[in-house]
């Protein structure tokens, strides 16, 4: 018990290990972010080892388990998000006049809030969801339009299906008429709260596909309709949206998704790559 209190970056560093042990070591000192959202399987084929030489380095660092090491890495993970030390380090811009130097800083505020509070397990959960989903359908009116293209732009190579609807025209319900049981509807509304997106929400949990809610606060009118929901602050200092910690979680939701997604996404971007080189997109 004394050992897994330890913290595991602490602890894997002061444990011999053979040396296939070794480079499961490394991948996670080197990746412990992402080896939080790592199976065992996953973990072994990015070390190039053997999954069940994964779970046998949980059992050496003093865990019951695979799954009781990833737990100490999310809440690892958790803790670095804690950074009110940079703020403190931001505190000469506080006083600050200026409008431009006080949004900066509110954003930062916005984002260290956002991690800190940021439940690493919902996340992963959220993550799954979107995998596994045969439609995603990302939702996002007015303001949190631009956000919406974002979120489909960046879950587009990873899932095949996935739209967004920026508009309340009634395209949504167009959309929603192709989706099943498996598909998963994410709703992305600040305040103040669009009454269509909230509505439309509604709508996709009463034909019972997975709900995501990206919001603001568990006060959000987009809570009673989610399946689950992660939340990002967004104070601002004028009517201008802060959208900067929402923009950030939005980012870590697709990285994820990539990750796990990586087997088929690779060969795509590839192609994709292939294409772009082709016909000279970029410079």
């Amino acid at each position: 018990m004394a050992k897994r209190q330890k913290d595991i970056l602490a602890l894997i560093k002061s444990t011999p290990l053979s040396d296939k042990k070794r480079r499961i070591a490394k991948y996670i000192l080197d990746n412990y972010t992402e080896a939080s959202f790592l199976t065992a399987a996953e973990l072994a084929r990015r070390a190039d080892v053997s999954e069940p030489t994964v779970i046998r380095l949980a059992t050496d660092l003093g865990y019951s388990g695979f799954p009781e090491m990833r737990s100490a890495l999310q809440d690892k993970v958790q803790s670095k998000l804690t950074t009110l030390h940079r703020l403190k380090e931001s505190h000469r811009f506080k006083s600050s006049r200026n409008p431009a130097i006080q949004s900066l800083v509110t954003d930062m505020s916005n984002l260290e809030n956002t991690l800190h509070n940021l439940d690493v397990r919902t996340l992963n959960r959220v993550v799954n969801r979107i995998v596994q989903a045969d439609k995603v359908i990302v939702l996002g009116y007015k303001m949190s339009s631009c956000l919406a293209g974002f979120l489909q732009m960046a879950l587009k190579k990873s899932i095949d299906n996935t739209v967004a609807v920026t508009t309340s025209t009634g395209l949504f319900h167009e959309e929603l008429v192709f989706t099943t049981e498996r598909s998963a509807v994410i709703a992305i509304s600040f305040p103040r709260y669009t009454k269509a997106v909230v509505q439309d929400f509604r709508v996709a949990q009463e034909k019972g596909v997975t709900t995501i809610a990206i919001t603001d606060s568990e006060l959000s009118p987009l809570i009673n309709y989610a399946t689950d929901y992660l939340l990002a602050r967004c104070d601002f200092v004028s009517y201008i949206d802060s959208f900067a910690a929402a923009m950030s979680l939005l980012c870590a939701i697709a990285t994820a998704v990539s990750i796990k997604t990586e087997a088929k996404t690779l060969p795509r971007l590839e192609e994709l790559e292939e294409m772009w080189e082709e016909r000279k997109v970029f410079f």
